[in-house]
C-alpha cells in the first residue's frame, strides 16, 4: 500500500502523568476524528512501583510522590495505545537498570532501554536514555545497590558505551528519541524566540553548551527523518538540512580517554529553568546535598560544525526535523500528533512492536564489552584495529553483516522478529486504592531538610506553590507520614524479559549478574 502513514503522538516529559496524557490523547483523537497508532514519551517517565523506586529517583524528596504508574504495572489500568519511552533524569533508575536492554514496564508500555532500536509498522525508532554529564560520560555502569548519593544521580547520565552502540547503526532510522537536546540544535530553529521565551538559556546558548554533544554526534551520523526530545520544558522545532553539519568534531572530542586521544572534551550542562514551577532549578535542586557530583575538571568547548581535519560520515541524503515538547501541565505544549511515512516495502507490516534486526546484531557484538567500572570505557580491539578514514569507532561492515546474518538465520520468522508480550510484575506494589499523591513520609523529610513548602497546590505535586494543596508537604492522607510497609530490597530484580532476550541472542546477561 503506497503512501501509508503512521500516526504518532509525541509527548515531552511525562513526570508520572500517564492518566492525564492518555486523557488528552483521547481528546485529540476525537477532534481529529482519527486514531493514533503509537505514543512516544521523551523521558522523565517515572515508572514508580513502590517507595523503593521513589528513593532511587534523583530529585529532591519533596517531589517524590507515588503517581499512577503502579496501576498500569498491576493491570488495574491498561494503556489504551501502544506506548514506548526513553528515560530521562527523573526516573526510578533501579527499575530502568533491570531492563537495561529494554522491555515492557507494564502491558502495552515499552521501555527502549539505555539505548535501543525497535520497529513499529515498519518504521525504525531509535532511542537513548539519560542526560549528558561529561564527568560520568566515559565511565562504566559502576553503580551498585543500594543506590544512594552520587551513584543514584549518576544512573541517569548517558554513557559513552551506549553512544558507541548507536554509532554502529548503518541503515537509516526514521525516528530517534532522546531526553535532552542535541548540542547546538537551537541554531537550526528560531533561537531568538527561544531566548525570549526561556531567557535563562542565554548563557548556555552563547557558550555553545545547550544540549548534549553525544546526541549531536548521533544526529550528525544517523540523520533520522525525525528527532524528538524533551527536558527543557518548552516546545521548539528546528530543521537540520541534509548538507548542514551540526557536529564534526567526532568521537574523540567527547570521549578522549576511550582511545587514548588527547582531544578537548565538549562540556555540557543542563539548561534548567530557574522558575519556581520547574522540577530542576539548578544543580543543588537536581542532586541535593548527598547527590552532589565530584568536582568536574575544566574543559575547553568545541565549536559546532568546525572541522578538525576528519569529517564524520553521515547517512547520505537525509534531513532531520527536530521537535521538542514541554511537560504535562495545563497550558503547556506537551503533546503533538505527527504523521510518519511508512517505507513502501513495509506498507503491509502489522502495527506491532518488533525487534530491529540490525540492533540485535549490534547487541551481539557489543554486550560482551559492557563496562562496569568507573574507568573510561575502552573500545574493543577489532574497532581500534579497523580501517577507518573518519573519527568514528566503527566495527568493520563485514563484522556487522556476519551478526545480521546470524540474527536472520536464528531469530527471524516469516520476515519478522516480534517482541513477545512477556511482561511479568516482579516488584511489590502498594495496596489497592493508594492515592497517586502518596509519599510515605519522603516529602515531609524533604520539607524538614529544605525548609520550604515547595510542592503544594499543583497537579500531582509537581508544580510548586505555597498552599497546602493536593500533593503538598502537609498532605492530608495517611500515606504522608506512615512509612512503607512492604519489602524494601537493596538488589535489582532479575527480570525474566532480560533473561529471555539474552538467551535468544545467545549472550550472557551481565546486568543481573552484577548486582553487588
Amino acid at each position: 500500500m503506497a503512501g501509508r502513514k503512521l500516526t504518532i503522538a509525541v509527548e515531552g516529559c511525562c513526570h508520572g502523568e500517564l492518566d492525564n496524557i492518555y486523557r488528552q490523547l483521547s481528546i485529540q483523537e476525537q477532534r481529529m476524528n482519527k486514531r493514533v497508532d503509537l505514543l512516544i514519551i521523551c523521558g522523565d517517565f517515572q515508572a514508580v512501583r513502590n517507595v523503593t523506586d521513589l528513593e532511587c529517583m534523583s530529585c529532591p524528596d519533596k517531589y517524590k510522590q507515588l503517581g499512577g504508574f503502579y496501576r498500569y504495572y498491576t493491570g488495574e489500568r491498561r494503556a489504551p495505545i501502544p506506548t514506548i519511552f526513553v528515560g530521562g533524569n527523573h526516573e526510578a533508575s533501579n527499575h530502568m537498570r533491570e531492563l537495561h536492554f529494554g522491555g515492557w514496564v507494564a502491558p502495552n508500555i515499552y521501555y527502549m532501554g539505555a539505548s535501543g532500536v525497535v520497529r513499529f509498522g515498519g518504521v525504525r525508532i531509535g532511542g537513548i536514555t539519560g542526560i549528558f554529564k561529561d564527568y560520568n560520560f566515559e565511565k562504566g555502569f559502576f553503580e551498585r545497590p543500594p543506590f544512594r548519593g552520587h551513584a543514584r544521580s549518576a544512573m541517569h547520565h548517558v554513557r559513552s558505551y551506549e553512544v558507541f552502540k548507536m554509532l554502529q547503526i548503518r541503515s537509516p532510522l526514521d525516528i530517534v528519541v532522546s531526553h535532552d537536546w542535541p548540542l547546538g540544535i537551537e541554531q537550526f530553529g528560531d533561537v531568538n524566540w527561544l531566548l525570549r521565551t526561556k531567557p535563562f538559556f542565554t548563557e548556555e546558548v552563547n557558550a555553545n553548551r545547550l544540549g548534549s554533544p553525544a546526541n549531536a554526534l548521533l544526529l550528525e551520523h544517523l540523520r533520522p527523518a525525525w528527532w524528538f526530545s524533551a527536558h527543557m520544558h518548552v516546545r521548539f522545532t528546528a530543521r537540520v538540512g541534509s548538507n548542514e553539519p551540526i557536529y564534526l568534531e567526532g568521537w574523540s572530542s567527547i570521549a578522549p580517554n576511550s582511545r587514548n586521544a588527547c582531544q578537548p572534551v565538549a562540556g555540557a550542562v543542563d539548561a534548567a529553568a530557574a522558575n519556581a514551577d520547574e522540577i530542576i532549578v539548578n544543580d543543588e535542586e537536581l542532586f541535593g546535598d548527598e547527590d552532589a557530583p565530584p568536582a568536574a575538571e575544566s574543559h575547553t568547548n568545541v565549536s559546532i560544525g568546525e572541522s578538525v581535519g576528519m569529517q564524520t560520515p553521515r547517512i547520505a541524503g537525509r534531513s532531520t526535523e527536530f521537535l521538542a515538547l514541554d511537560k504535562c501541565l495545563p497550558r503547556r505544549q506537551f503533546l503533538e500528533i505527527v504523521d510518519i511515512d511508512i517505507p513502501e516495502d513495509h506498507a503491509e507490516d502489522p502495527l506491532q512492536l518488533e525487534y530491529d534486526l540490525e540492533w540485535l546484531a549490534i547487541l551481539r557484538l557489543t554486550t560482551r564489552h559492557l563496562p562496569f567500572s568507573e574507568s573510561p570505557f575502552q573500545l574493543p580491539a577489532d574497532v581500534l584495529n579497523a580501517d577507518r578514514t573518519q573519527d568514528l569507532p566503527l566495527f568493520p561492515d563485514s563484522v556487522v553483516a556476519k551478526e545480521v546474518e546470524w540474527v536472520n538465520r536464528n531469530i527471524v520468522v516469516d520476515g519478522h522478529a516480534l517482541i513477545p508480550c512477556n511482561f511479568v510484575p516482579m516488584a511489590p506494589v502498594p495496596a489497592p486504592g493508594t492515592p497517586d499523591t502518596a509519599n510515605f513520609g519522603l516529602a515531609a523529610r524533604g520539607f524538614n531538610s529544605r525548609g520550604g513548602r515547595g510542592g503544594g497546590g499543583g497537579r500531582g505535586g509537581f508544580r510548586g506553590g505555597r498552599g497546602r494543596g493536593r500533593g503538598g508537604h502537609y498532605g492530608g492522607n495517611q500515606y504522608d507520614s506512615h512509612p512503607w510497609q512492604g519489602p524494601r530490597p537493596d538488589v535489582l530484580y532479575p527480570n525474566p524479559q532480560t533473561d529471555e532476550l539474552c538467551k535468544m541472542l545467545d549472550i550472557d546477561d551481565p546486568i543481573t549478574q552484577r548486582t553487588h
